[in-house]
């Protein structure tokens, strides 16, 4: 309902955000807000994002893309001076803590923890049975895989037991060193050598069984046994470095060849990448990620100075694994094997890549062989050429695909080969590669370039109504925020809204320039609520002697109108030239439509007060009247 007569004088009810002493984060998971002030000072969130976003500088803001969202083109800001973050695809937006919370999916005390984390501070632990439980058996789960860790470490160094797995590993060229930084261990053929060594740790077999270290007998004695026995074991780790998993590969003709902890509190395949820990930096750093099949690839690739190489857990690739790519880098490079599941999942992993905005290229390494065995076999500047040289867009990797399996002699091979490669053409976002990838399907199968070019037409106007309208439901998320230059865009709003909008960035922006509206004009001079939601909890800050950090604001706000407000306002940035003088005309504005609303309600008074021939009461209204004139 609209707010109607002189707000200032009857509004706040119901609003009374205040809470006394500086309470105001006490909400908040119980984390002193002193404490949180810290934590958000203490990750920059341009650091933070840069861990997650692959971001540029683009005047005094950092872009890049949306991890929210799959987009082609950045619309993601980040502002270092304001300590916000701001898609203009998708509308996401906040500070730090709301970044680390959309992002690792947790909630603002967690979100806070991990940042606490991060920045090396300690946290009170808090009061809540139920978060203090999750803690505590999360930090549990980490502590007991450590251990897991070592006794595997152990019985491959020390063991006589382990004789034939030290042997397969030496024969895969792998040195002390490189077995040593991918901390590897063998898990003996007993059944119950883990189960024993922990129990004597204190652990139950029932939180070993949550955490698939143990499985549960099915028949005969009740019991459990170990779920890896005689096979080497690869511990795997998260991005922050946490063993959360372990992978075992067979000595034998055992099968399953390769078996991986199952999913548990700590382990969720789909969104890890086997060495990942061990290569952002370097990802980031070359810009451009290879990714291999299996866990050697990698180990081999790092053994030789390649570093910037991760694996997909198995060969289904998943868009959790491409978002956490994206995070270092848009090059990437599939070096999957050649064989019929190798191509298969390079096909899906290429296309989740693509659509997630992933500039693509596939590695078909000569002879079909892996890349451990290629660099085993050719060494690493090799391997490096072959990726440089080598490496081939989805069409021309899907052309070679169907060149094998169709007649390029006779039309219809070429039709058929065609059909299969230009539906990859037409997901080519760069009319200049699209274009390129046209000249190299017209010559590979001796047709002309406008031949292929028609085809591709006749297949994009098939599918253009689910493009278009895809795009159209773009272009309105879009528009829901149009002032992504920075400038204040009116459209029908009245000088009034015009007025209260500028006000609002500027004290946003300034203290100062909040302190003098509020002694202009108050904190209840807005006719939107979201408005002074905001501004309630800016004097709170004010009030209690807090850092004056607007960003703050979101971790209130969460799922608030007044949050998307927010996102706005401290986005637009207003011209530095005559602020005192836009200040004065601003709050005049205000000040002149308070009198305007007020001499229409007196009117209208005084016609009820001459309806009911009042005169009294109508002597009274037109003093007031003539005093407001």
């Amino acid at each position: 309902m609209k707010p109607s007569g002189r707000i200032t004088d009857n509004f706040g009810e119901g609003f009374n955000y205040k809470i006394p002493e500086k309470g105001w984060f006490k909400l908040k998971g119980f984390i002193p807000e002193e404490t949180i002030d810290e934590i958000r000072a203490s990750n920059d969130i341009v650091n933070v994002v840069s861990d997650y976003v692959r971001i540029r500088k683009q005047g005094n803001n950092y872009v890049g893309l949306c991890p929210f969202h799959n987009e082609k083109t950045p619309s993601f800001m980040v502002s270092g001076d304001k300590q916000i973050f701001r898609c203009f695809g998708c509308g996401e937006g906040g500070n730090v803590i709301s970044f680390i919370m959309k992002l690792e999916k947790l909630s603002f005390p967690e979100a806070v923890r991990f940042l606490a984390n991060r920045a090396g501070i300690t946290i009170p632990e808090e009061d809540d049975p139920v978060k203090s439980a999750k803690l505590k058996e999360l930090k549990e789960a980490h502590e007991i895989n450590e251990l897991v860790k070592d006794f595997y470490r152990y019985i491959l160094a020390n063991h006589q037991i382990a004789g034939e797995a030290r042997s397969y590993l030496k024969k895969r060229g792998l040195t002390e060193k490189t077995i040593d930084k991918f901390q590897i261990g063998f898990a003996p053929p007993s059944w119950d050598g883990l189960l024993r060594f922990l129990d004597k740790k204190g652990y139950a077999p029932e939180k070993l069984e949550k955490l698939g270290l143990v499985l549960h007998t099915s028949k005969g004695k009740p019991g459990f046994y170990d779920r890896f026995r005689n096979r080497v074991i690869f511990p795997i780790w998260d991005i922050r470095g946490k063993i959360v998993g372990f992978g075992g590969r067979v000595l034998d003709d055992g099968v399953p060849k390769y078996l991986n902890s199952p999913e548990t509190i700590v382990f969720n395949k789909s969104h890890l990448l086997y060495g990942i820990n061990k290569a952002a930096e370097s990802i980031r750093r070359n810009d451009q990620a290879i990714i291999v099949e299996g866990y050697l690839d990698v180990i081999t690739c790092h053994q030789a100075g390649i570093f910037n190489v991760v694996a997909s857990l198995g060969t289904a690739f998943t868009r959790e694994q491409g978002k956490l790519l994206l995070r270092y880098s848009q090059e990437v490079i599939m070096a999957y094997d050649a064989d019929v599941a190798g191509v298969h999942a390079t096909m899906r992993g290429w296309q989740l890549l693509d659509d997630l905005g992933c500039r693509v290229r596939v590695v078909s390494i000569p002879d079909g062989k892996d890349p451990d065995e290629f660099i085993r076999t050719h060494g690493a500047d090799k391997f490096l050429d072959v990726v440089r040289q080598n490496a081939q867009s989805l069409s021309e990797f899907n052309t070679d695909r169907a060149l094998e399996k169709y007649d390029m002699t006779t039309l219809e091979g070429k039709f058929k080969i065609a059909s299969e490669v230009i539906p990859s053409i037409i997901n080519i976002s760069n009319e200049i590669e699209k274009n390129e990838a046209v000249m190299k399907l017209a010559k590979r199968l001796h047709l002309s370039p406008e031949a292929v070019r028609a085809e591709v037409g006749k297949k994009l106007r098939t599918s253009r109504n689910s493009w278009l309208n895809r795009d159209k439901i773009t272009d309105a998320r879009n528009n829901n925020d149009n002032r992504v230059s920075g400038q204040i865009v009116s459209g029908d709003e009245d000088a009034r809204s015009k007025a209260e909008e500028s006000l609002f960035v500027l004290m946003l922006s300034d203290k100062n320039i909040f302190l003098k509206v509020k002694e202009e004009i108050g904190i209840h001079f807005s006719l939107r609520l979201e408005y002074l939601r905001i501004i309630n909890l800016l004097n709170e800050i004010v009030e209690n002697e807090l850092d004056y950090q607007p960003a703050v604001l979101f971790d209130r706000l969460q799922n608030e109108p007044a949050a998307e407000i927010l996102k706005r306002l401290l986005l637009i940035e207003m011209p530095q030239d005559n602020r005192t003088q836009l200040i004065v005309d601003c709050i005049r504005t205000v000040k002149e439509d308070e009198i305007r609303k007020k001499r229409e309600e007196l009117l209208e008074k005084m016609e009820e007060a001459d309806k009911s021939r009042d005169q009294e009461l109508r002597k009274q209204l037109l003093l007031e009247y003539s005093k407001l004139i």
